[in-house]
């Protein structure tokens, strides 16, 4: 498969740490969080294929070549190790990133994610795929946010809904349907051979892939925390105070920073 050059961003000093998209977002979906993040970290934001402004071939979109996208920017950029951040469909590049690399992760926030598909998230994804085929990528974006918004932002925060949907209006066809049908393979992240520290994040109000399901999650990983946060599926877009107040916190604990300048 030929490497795909990854458009990306670098902020900041300090130690590396790594910001995953969700399925549909791209690096700018980070921006609000940037400055805070950027204050102990060299931050490293990256669009993934058929993201932002990657490139958008024609073919394989499952998480094995995400995961494979991600090492070879990282190895162009000459990162050894690195602290990351993933959001949904990002929180499963990361855990199967340190899976497969246990020594290059450092430490891991993956927010509103899983394990491997279960067979009722399967009916749901299934549902924005069917909606892509038949009425294209705003109608697939319609039938998807009732499983990925918090009630709260859909009431309070119509303009933050209505530039998601007029973005996803402008996304092809078959990167839509490449990104849905990875989401949905039946691939199981090996968490036995993770060794970073991991924090699963969950939104209160997701729908898609519920709070308890992450109290699973945090059985399987001895020592990993979870933590329970306002909003829905896009917990850290919709209330990025939780990546500043839950999120970075708990990061900055695993380095050498003090901490008394969380915060400052």
């Amino acid at each position: 498969m030929a490497k795909l050059e990854l458009n990306y961003q670098i902020d900041g000093e300090g130690p590396w740490l790594v910001l995953v998209n969700g399925l549909f977002a791209d690096l700018q979906s980070w921006s609000e969080s940037i400055e805070a993040l950027s204050r102990h970290f060299r931050v490293l934001r990256y669009d993934g294929r058929g993201q932002g402004e990657s490139p958008r071939p024609i073919g394989d979109y499952s998480l094995s070549t995400l995961v494979e996208d991600l090492e070879g920017l990282l190895d162009d950029l000459e990162i050894k190790e690195a602290f990351f951040i993933g959001l949904s469909n990002g929180g499963r590049v990361a855990l199967e990133f340190a899976s497969k690399n246990p020594q290059r992760a450092l430490g891991i926030v993956a927010a509103d994610t899983y394990k491997k598909p279960s067979h009722l998230l399967k009916l749901k994804l299934q549902s924005w795929l069917e909606a892509n085929q038949k009425g294209g990528p705003k109608h697939r974006f319609d039938v998807a946010t009732p499983w990925i918004w918090g009630e709260t932002i859909v009431e309070e925060r119509p303009e933050l809904l209505e530039y998601y949907r007029e973005r996803a209006g402008l996304e092809k066809v078959h990167v839509i349907e490449g990104l849905i049908k990875g989401a949905m393979e039946d691939h199981d992240i090996n968490f036995s051979n993770i060794i970073a520290p991991v924090l699963f994040c969950a939104g209160f109000e997701d729908v898609l892939t519920p709070p308890f399901n992450h109290e699973k999650l945090k059985d399987l990983i001895p020592g990993s925390e979870v933590k329970f946060i306002p909003g829905g599926h896009a917990s850290l877009l919709e209330y990025p105070q939780s990546l500043r107040e839950v999120c970075l916190p708990w990061l900055v604990s695993l380095t050498s920073i003090n901490q008394n300048v969380i915060g400052s």
